[in-house]
């Protein structure tokens, strides 16, 4: 375990293309600034070192997510993010979506991400049966109607896309101590249909699934101006399930920061190892 991510950089910065960081947990903790963020950010800079930063929060944009981080005192543009949610570019890219309406469960951010993408957004139940798929937002709409109606689309339509942008069961909360996620929604849905007979296999965007890494790769070669090979960037974050897990399968080198939710005993006892710990930014 070493001391200060920063102090290690000054050293081996050299052996690096570039870095992706982790938001909540990494940069911020309950919207707030952890300490040392603000002085990294800046050294990346002044450094010229190509860095994207990478979150899970599906139900804002990265315009709402950078001024969040901008509220916070750190000086970040919408550009350099790269959310579960950015992440849905290429995939209706790669399956001609383009102008085709998709159900929307909940938030999308504002500006909503899936239109952005080139959807057609649709949030009236009436509509479902007209949608060529169903994404799974976040929080603010009625859970009963909408996934018994999502539920019985499936049934109707069990081709049909199911897009998850975030795949996480739970996210900290301000008024309650978790909520519940996209992620944990969809595998209800899913299960709900196995047991009815029918499998469904959700399309997940976000960490710890390759959609939201293979973006942030890009975002990096973008910086650069040439490729970037996997095992020189570093992939920084907290969550040994979604960051290091991650990461790894991309090949990517990977740093684990003691900063957010996991302790010095949960990584002891933890089948994923990184390869690297830190203590602090």
């Amino acid at each position: 375990m070493r001391n200060s991510l920063k102090d290690w950089l000054e050293r081996h910065s050299s052996e690096l293309g570039g870095i992706i960081l982790d938001i909540d947990g990494v940069l911020l903790n309950s919207g707030r600034r952890l300490p040392g963020s603000r002085t990294l950010l800046q050294w990346l800079r002044r450094h010229g070192m190509p860095y994207v930063l990478l979150t899970n929060d599906g139900n804002h944009s990265t315009e709402e997510k950078a001024e969040t981080l901008q509220h916070s005192g750190l000086p970040v543009s919408p550009g350099q993010i790269v959310s579960c949610g950015h992440a849905i570019v290429p995939l209706v890219q790669a399956n001609g979506f383009t102008g085709q309406a998709f159900f929307v469960m909940g938030d999308t951010g504002d500006p909503c991400y899936a239109r952005a993408a080139g959807l057609a957004p649709v949030r009236e139940l009436a509509r479902l049966k007209q949608c060529a798929g169903v994404i799974v937002g976040e929080d603010h709409y009625a859970w009963e109607p909408v996934i018994n109606a999502v539920v019985n689309f499936f049934i109707d339509w069990p081709q049909a896309a199911l897009i998850v942008p975030n795949p996480d069961e739970f996210y900290p909360g301000h008024t309650f101590k978790i909520h519940i996620a996209a992620g944990a929604v969809a595998r209800f849905i899913q299960r709900v249909l196995e047991a009815y007979g029918l499998k469904i296999e959700p399309i997940y965007l976000g960490k710890p699934y390759p959609p939201i890494f293979k973006m942030a790769h890009r975002h990096l070669e973008q910086q650069r101006g040439s490729a970037i090979p996997a095992d020189t960037i570093l992939m920084v974050g907290d969550n040994l399930n979604s960051d290091i897990a991650g990461g790894r399968k991309m090949a990517f080198r990977t740093a684990l920061l003691l900063t957010g939710v996991t302790t010095p005993s949960v990584l002891a006892g933890a089948g994923i190892r990184p390869g690297l710990v830190f203590e602090k930014l």
